[in-house]
């Protein structure tokens, strides 16, 4: 009698166990955002780099101890594919003109690594010969402006190859971070020198996010930016753009700068990217695409395609359909 008992008290015992356990893993899962159910999903920021090569790396430095480490495609896939990440974008993370080639080739043979923004310095005399060098790769899309020194904007040189760059078809994105308002007012003017170059600004235009309202002056500086229809602004990068470290994982922190960038540039050119792998510094890559699918799909379906790879195509000559 006593065995019998105890079977049946062990029985239930389990069986609560389980509901609870489930009861768990279902709350777990209402409070964890889906990932996004789109046709493509397209991450366009992500950084390759090798730690180990004989002649080194420019970035990121040798003391940082989450990054500087080899981050390669093979790491990379691995966690995006099962987030339903179809293709990427690669940005260049070094200076060095060399390494435009070191990133193509490293990923020749890999249809998921769709193309690269790359790394011709605009003060360069050779900048035109460099530029159709690279051009003869289809996956070479643009470049991001950088120098060892910051770069003018009013400078005849300069304006002169971002022109070049654009009857190339080709885009130009700009790292804004840390300059604030001034930063946004830069590409501004620069956007209206030359309208026909698409512009892509990175990792919401460099702001320090840190729960509160935007200035006055801020969200004036991106609703004059925004009336540029040659610029696109990626939701890129919102944990390590967090003045808090590690970056808050719940969307309702990024709001206050999320709704000013969708008021000003719409559904049409707001782009996706994660900063993989700074991401590791706060959170997985799983983590973090959840965080802003969270946010696009208040927006609605269309909003989401757009977000994730409609806009993409655009900005950067995509072959997507």
């Amino acid at each position: 009698m006593r065995i019998t008992v105890s079977i049946r008290f062990g029985i239930l015992f389990l069986a609560l166990a389980g509901l609870l356990k489930g009861d768990s893993a279902t709350a777990q899962d209402t409070k964890s955002p889906p990932l996004p159910a789109v046709k493509h999903l397209i991450d366009t920021h992500i950084h390759l780099f090798d730690s180990t090569r004989p002649e080194g790396i420019p970035w990121p430095p040798a003391d940082d101890k989450v990054l500087y480490k080899p981050h390669l495609p093979a790491e990379f896939s691995s966690v995006a594919k099962p987030t339903g990440v179809t293709g990427v974008v690669v940005v260049e993370a070094s200076d060095r003109l060399e390494d435009n080639r070191w990133v193509l080739d490293l990923v020749n043979d890999d249809p998921f690594y769709v193309a690269l923004v790359g790394n011709i310095d605009p003060y360069r005399k050779d900048f035109t010969k460099q530029l159709r060098r690279l051009k003869k790769d289809k996956r070479f899309v643009g470049i991001r402006a950088r120098n060892s020194e910051p770069i003018d904007y009013n400078d005849p040189q300069v304006l002169n190859n971002f022109r070049k760059l654009a009857k190339a078809g080709l885009s130009l994105d700009i790292l804004a971070n840390g300059k604030g308002v001034e930063g946004v007012r830069e590409v501004d003017e620069l956007a209206g020198k030359v309208p026909e170059l698409r512009i892509v600004v990175d990792h919401v235009l460099g702001y320090d996010i840190d729960g509160n309202p935007p200035s006055k002056e801020w969200l004036d500086a991106v609703a004059s930016l925004s009336r540029h229809k040659n610029v696109f602004c990626k939701v890129s990068g919102l944990y390590q753009r967090c003045t808090q470290q590690p970056a808050p994982h719940d969307p309702e922190h990024y709001r206050t700068v999320l709704d000013p960038l969708f008021e000003g540039f719409g559904a049409d050119r707001l782009i996706y990217g994660s900063n993989w792998p700074c991401t590791k510094k706060s959170g997985d890559y799983d983590s973090f695409v959840r965080l802003v699918n969270a946010y696009f799909a208040e927006k609605g379906q269309e909003a989401c395609e757009k977000y994730f790879w409609k806009n993409a195509a655009v900005a950067y000559g995509l072959p997507l359909k």
